[in-house]
């Protein structure tokens, strides 16, 4: 068995499918997820930021802003792909009516996992409009975080995918969002150093996928690049090649039991 599956260009018919589907839920599928983390920028950047002294030579707000943005890179494939993709999958029996056509397995989910990178994209790319739009981005650096969106969304979805295609029952999310998603937007770095924490706790960050885009993200908003950087993303290449092709095997074995 190779590594890496073969995927036709079919993958991207399903990606088509499902951009059209959200174009045409336009209203309620843009302005909820975009809310969110504008609340977390006004509040916590603003207002408790109001109470804390500058972090790494930067204010409180300048801080958490490219945070909020990596955040977003992650909730919004996080939930695309275990409640959306669980639907898609048991419910709608969007998977067994597209792998009865001449696309495969794998290009149903790598469509999927593809989707979850494009909403990673495009609500990314609205908080980083409003952060622009506060004056918090003060290096053209920060453009790359635009492409940057659709490689950490492809990662997240990978990982999310990964688990819905083990989920038996819908509730099953619970433990993905509580185990997984809440820890790491807490303590990836998002909203205090890493630095502040124990050094057990530290480690374990490190392999919290969010720590490196939280990283990578940081560094381009404010033009203050450095070869750990790199490293970061090197980090992200080997998770995303893990978990999708153990994505693409878990659904297949899914789907064609």
């Amino acid at each position: 068995m190779r590594f890496l599956p073969d995927v036709s260009a079919l993958s991207f018919r399903v990606l088509l499918r499902h951009k059209d589907v959200f174009l045409s839920q336009a209203k309620t599928s843009i302005i909820p997820p975009f809310l969110d983390p504008l609340f977390y920028l006004v509040g916590m950047g603003y207002g408790l930021g109001a109470l804390v002294a500058n972090l790494n030579g930067m204010s409180y707000v300048q801080f958490i802003a490219p945070a909020i943005i990596a955040s977003v890179m992650m909730t919004a494939p996080f939930f695309e792909n275990t409640i959306g993709s669980f639907i898609r999958l048991k419910h709608q029996k969007t998977y067994d009516a597209m792998v009865s056509t001449p696309a495969s397995i794998e290009d149903v989910a790598t469509g999927d996992i593809l989707y979850g990178a494009f909403k990673a994209l495009i609500q990314g790319t609205s908080v980083f409009i409003v952060v622009a739009l506060f004056g918090l981005i003060t290096s053209w650096w920060g453009l790359l975080i635009l492409p940057f969106c659709l490689i950490a969304g492809f990662m997240f979805a990978s990982i999310a995918i990964s688990y819905t295609a083990w989920m038996p029952d819908i509730n099953y999310v619970d433990y993905f969002f509580v185990i997984l998603m809440t820890p790491m937007f807490i303590f990836a770095g998002t909203f205090f150093p890493v630095s502040q924490l124990p050094g057990w706790a530290q480690n374990v960050a490190f392999f919290m996928p969010l720590f490196h885009v939280v990283n990578i993200t940081r560094g381009l908003i404010v033009g203050n690049l450095s070869v750990s950087m790199l490293w970061d993303l090197l980090w992200m290449v080997v998770v995303t090649l893990i978990f999708y092709r153990l994505s693409l095997w878990a659904m297949k074995k899914r789907v064609l039991k």
